[in-house]
């Protein structure tokens, strides 16, 4: 006679860094789908399937939790500069490089992407200050790629770099509501174009 005692997996217990990095995607998901004010532990704990309790072992605070999810962010988005070499390729080709990144994160990575489309929004005064500090980050960078590939760019001019960011963001928004590639593509290289043709020395 067979035995009655079910035979079942034992439940395989996450390392805590395993687990903090299964709740912090669970948050960034959230954050994306309910907005950063909105997503909250319980919400969080829900979609990983723990108690509420068990989430503040790793985000003690809201606090913690919304800078937790804002600096995995950040460091994602900048991400996108990693192995950039401004000095190699010419600015043009690079920025190109980049803004296909940029669409690709859209693909493999929504949430991150609208959890930053999200913050770029937000003017209460903690998270915008965050967000200005995140931001001159991203406008050094771009910054650099400009004035180290063409010598007609002024280091200090930042005016050049924004338009970049910002067509960024609008690119992002763009690729998020379906648009068609060729679309994508025409923006991104009209953009690219009166960027280098009009950028001039001043200051920013």
């Amino acid at each position: 006679m067979a035995s009655s005692t079910a035979q079942t997996a034992p439940r395989k217990r996450l390392h805590p860094e395993e687990r903090r990095e299964q709740l912090l995607e669970a948050a960034i998901e959230q954050f994306a789908r309910q907005g950063i004010g909105e997503a909250k532990h319980a919400d969080i704990a829900r979609a990983v399937g723990i108690t509420t309790a068990a989430t503040f072992k790793y985000f003690p605070t809201r606090d913690a939790l919304v800078t937790d999810v804002i600096d995995a962010v950040s460091a994602f988005v900048l991400s996108l500069f990693d192995g950039v070499e401004p000095v190699k390729g010419g600015a043009a080709a690079i920025l190109r490089a980049l803004a296909g990144k940029a669409l690709t994160l859209v693909d493999t990575h929504p949430y991150h992407v609208q959890v930053w489309l999200g913050w770029s929004t937000r003017f209460d005064p903690d998270m915008r200050a965050r967000y200005r500090l995140f931001e001159e980050e991203l406008l050094s960078r771009i910054s650099h790629i400009l004035w180290a590939g063409d010598e007609k760019f002024c280091r200090d001019n930042r005016d050049d770099a924004r338009i970049l960011m910002a067509a960024s963001l609008t690119l992002c928004i763009m690729k998020l509501d379906g648009e068609p590639p060729e679309k994508l593509a025409r923006f991104t290289e009209h953009t690219i174009d009166v960027v280098m043709a009009y950028g001039r020395d001043g200051t920013g």
